[in-house]
């Protein structure tokens, strides 16, 4: 990928491993992380599960690379849409206490 001319940032799927993509890219891309969209399904939600999800990798990020989230693929919220406000609320929380 670094023969490819103006590539700023990398995609990555919620079943990528984040370590070794972290790793191998370092601070010459942004990490586009897309978290997995089965938490903001699941019955019930799960605000501290989506913290600790977001928490572990900006701490296997902190001070390698730069990283973006983005929420993507969703299919259902199970009629709940205040989840991706949460979730988007936990996401800038999280990121704050990293930068």
């Amino acid at each position: 990928m670094r023969k490819i001319p103006n590539l700023r940032k990398i995609s990555i799927s919620p079943w990528c491993d984040i370590e070794s993509v972290i790793n191998q890219v370092g601070a010459d891309y942004v990490i586009s992380q897309k978290p997995s969209p089965a938490i903001l399904a699941e019955t019930d939600w799960n605000p501290a599960q989506a913290r600790a999800d977001i928490r572990s990798v900006l701490e296997k990020a902190e001070g390698k690379c730069h990283i973006e989230f983005i929420m993507k693929d969703i299919s259902t919220v199970r009629r709940d849409p205040k989840r991706l406000w949460q979730w988007s609320k936990i996401a800038m929380q999280e990121a704050e206490n990293f930068a």
